[in-house]
């Protein structure tokens, strides 16, 4: 489905727009009440647009557009008026805006599962209204989890292959058997949603299906990041199939397919509450790069591993070349030349560090994204200006105090002669080093930073590799360091 309404900026519209949007949603079988809160809520935001997208008396368009794919249905409110912040405007999605009420409470009530802005450039700028249709959660399903004490299945032959369309609903029932309900990524647990993705070529998934044909374990190539890199996650083996190899073969089967696709490279966060999949990355030759510090919550299972967490899960991100790496210049504050020196050493990279110089323009660019499941939240800059630290300040104050987030990461860029400026403040107010991030912008690489709101210790955390252990002794250092000096 895909349809268009162009309006004017003129209010008496309006009745054109709810029947426009009363028609469409009541042929995709919604709830009434569902209907009736997103006619209301668009209703709304039309209103707002026609109010303040233009100067007062000047005419201009708003566009509708209404979109069904794979079970996502979304609308989307376009303008072409004055430009505004969307840095501002998406960072206000997180708590509602003030003279937007009606999307305050849209997703906490499941009338929409996404919203965020979007800048068209010369063509304006556009909110978009995500709910995902039908899709039944395998949480509410009769799969059980597996019990720590059931036998190892037979030995036996795996077809390791991209998987199926077909074969979503066992992906997201793998999740579930061996996480319960705990994983952070809540799309994992509806089959459409995972069907979609893999249709709208976001996530790849490589599979091991047992001799009858079941899947015995899942990894994915997630493309989420603006550098030509993608992160190896999703990672699940039925712990019946465990001890097997499944999860190597699984990622020799990726890495064939980043090859393919001509990606510079790939990562894996290694949760370090086991070596396994740490095991598994320095096995495939992956290098690493940083540490990341409470990224998951504590209540997160993990099929009879480890139970009973003391603290938020931290990771070891892992980096495969995938393309052979070009010596770099990067800008870093001299306090941590040495372990940066010994990061790129470690990736097998070469690098030189420049002379660092204030930023060269009044205004930055970033971008936020929000796992409400994990209390966490990345900020990525893109273009560093002389305001970047106090807008990722102001967004860190409000992440953590109106959406309760524990962790919050910062990317600055590593090529940007400002960057050492700009970590060096924000460690003025509680970010600490926690490593690089090679291709991990449009860019080039990224340094990366953290925010904790409760302090970690050691001892939960399990390492394979020597260099891990300098790495997270590093971090955990600065982490102290930073929380004295405020």
């Amino acid at each position: 489905m895909e349809m268009e309404l162009r309006l004017s900026n003129d209010s008496p519209l309006l009745p054109s727009v709810r029947a426009f949007v009363r028609s469409t949603l009541n042929e995709l079988g919604l709830p009434d009440t569902t209907v009736s809160g997103l006619e209301q809520l668009v209703d709304e935001v039309i209103a707002h647009t026609i109010e303040h997208a233009y100067p007062h008396g000047e005419d201009g368009a708003v566009i509708v557009k209404v979109t069904e794919s794979n079970g996502k249905f979304e609308i989307t409110i376009c303008d072409d008026g004055v430009p505004q912040d969307i840095q501002k405007l998406e960072s206000e999605l997180v708590k509602g805006p003030v003279d937007l009420p009606g999307l305050r409470n849209a997703i906490n009530t499941g009338m929409l599962d996404e919203m965020h802005w979007s800048a068209l450039g010369p063509s304006g700028k556009a909110l978009h209204l995500i709910k995902w249709l039908g899709g039944r959660s395998v949480k509410d399903s009769d799969s059980p989890q597996i019990s720590e004490d059931e036998p190892l299945a037979p030995e036996q032959d795996y077809d390791v292959r991209k998987s199926t369309p077909e074969e979503a609903l066992q992906i997201s029932q793998l999740i579930y058997r061996i996480y319960g309900n705990t994983y952070f990524n809540e799309d994992l647990y509806y089959p459409d949603r995972v069907a979609a993705q893999h249709a709208n070529g976001t996530v790849l998934s490589i599979v091991a299906a047992d001799a009858e044909g079941y899947l015995a374990g899942h990894c994915a190539l997630e493309f989420n990041d603006a550098g030509p890199v993608a992160e190896v996650g999703q990672a699940a083996v039925d712990p019946r199939h465990r001890g097997r190899g499944l999860l190597n073969q699984m990622k020799d089967g990726l890495d064939k397919e980043a090859r393919h696709i001509g990606l510079a490279g790939w990562y894996a966060d290694s949760v370090t509450v086991h070596i396994y999949t740490q095991k598994s990355n320095a096995h495939h030759g992956g290098h690493i790069c940083g540490v990341g510090l409470g990224v998951s919550p504590k209540n997160e299972s993990f099929g009879g591993i480890a139970e009973e967490l003391s603290q938020r899960v931290s990771c070891v991100i892992y980096f495969h070349w995938v393309t052979e790496p070009a010596e770099r210049e990067v800008f870093v504050a001299d306090r941590h030349h040495e372990m940066v020196s010994e990061i790129y050493e470690n990736l097998g990279c070469g690098v030189r560090f420049g002379t660092p110089e204030p930023a060269n323009q009044a205004h930055g660019t970033l971008s936020i994204k929000v796992n409400p499941r994990a209390h966490f939240a990345a900020i990525h800059v893109t273009t560093l200006g002389q305001d970047t630290v106090q807008n990722i300040r102001r967004a860190a104050r409000e992440l953590v105090e109106l959406s309760h987030v524990e962790a919050l990461l910062v990317e600055l860029p590593l090529e940007d002669p400002g960057t050492p400026e700009a970590c060096e403040t924000l460690e003025q107010h509680g970010f600490g080093f926690t490593g690089i991030g090679p291709h991990f912008a449009a860019g080039g690489d990224v340094i990366k930073l953290e925010y904790l709101v409760e302090p970690l210790e050691k001892d939960p955390i399990k390492l394979f590799e020597p260099f891990a252990d300098r790495l997270v002794d590093y971090a955990l250092s600065e982490q102290k360091r930073v929380r004295e000096s405020m």
